[in-house]
C-alpha cells in the first residue's frame, strides 16, 4: 500500500496526452471513490463528470459562475479553456450535506477529502494523472453551482487525463517532525 501512495502525485494538464479516458475506466475510479468512509454511512461525496462535448457545458458554467463576480469571459477561456481541453475529463467534487445534519460538516468534507483520495491513488493503476484545483470562485456556498441542489457545496475541480510528463521529485519532510509521542 505505501508505494500506492508514495506514486500519488499531482499531474497538470499542460503534461496530459489529450487521450480519451473511457467510461468503464472512470467507473472504477468512481468505485475507488465511493469505498472512501464516512460518518454514519451518509457518504456526502458527488462528482459531476464532464468529457467529451461536456466539457463545453463546464466552460459555460464556469462562465455562468465567473460572470457573477466579474465579467471577464475572455479570462476564464485563458485561465480554464486550456486545461479543460488538454483533459481527457474534468470531475466536479461536491459535498453533499446530510440533510439532517447528523454530523458536523467538517467531517462530510473531511469524507469527501477521503473519497478523492481513493480515486486519485487509483489514478496510476490505470496508467492516468490528475490533480485537484480550488478556484475560490468555484469552491461557493450551497446551491451556488449551476444545478447543485441547496445542500450541494461545490469543493473544486479534478482533471484527468494520460500523462506525458517527467517524473518530478517530490520532497517531503520527515513524518518524524510531525508526530507526537505520548506514551
Amino acid at each position: 500500500m505505501l508505494p500506492a501512495i508514495a506514486n500519488r502525485k499531482s499531474v497538470f494538464p499542460q503534461f496530459f496526452t489529450g487521450e480519451p479516458v473511457d467510461a468503464a475506466t472512470l467507473g472504477q475510479l468512481f468505485e475507488a471513490a465511493n469505498l472512501a468512509p464516512s460518518h454514519r454511512k451518509t457518504e456526502p461525496w458527488r462528482f459531476r463528470c464532464y468529457r467529451d462535448g461536456g466539457k463545453d457545458q463546464l466552460k459555460q458554467e464556469l462562465l455562468d459562475v465567473y460572470g457573477r463576480e466579474k465579467e471577464d469571459a475572455a479570462g476564464i477561456e485563458k485561465k480554464f479553456g486550456t486545461k479543460i481541453d488538454q483533459s481527457a475529463a474534468v470531475l466536479l467534487i461536491f459535498l453533499h450535506r446530510d440533510p439532517r445534519e447528523s454530523v458536523p460538516e467538517w467531517e462530510e468534507i473531511a469524507a469527501v477529502g477521503a473519497a478523492v483520495e481513493n480515486l486519485w491513488l487509483s489514478l496510476d493503476g490505470h496508467g492516468l494523472g490528475g490533480y485537484w484545483s480550488s478556484p475560490g470562485f468555484v469552491c461557493g456556498g450551497y446551491g451556488d453551482w449551476p444545478g447543485a441542489a441547496a445542500n450541494e457545496r461545490c469543493l473544486g475541480m479534478f482533471y484527468i487525463g494520460r500523462p506525458d510528463a517527467p517524473d518530478l521529485p517530490r520532497p517531503r519532510g520527515d513524518w518524524r517532525e510531525k508526530v507526537t509521542w505520548i506514551e
